[in-house]
């Protein structure tokens, strides 16, 4: 993941998502 580059929206979704579970 570009996480510690940048938090792309793409990025903040995926982590959204798998947070929710």
């Amino acid at each position: 993941m570009s996480i510690l580059r940048k938090p792309n929206l793409a990025d903040l979704k995926l982590r959204a998502k798998l947070a929710k579970g």
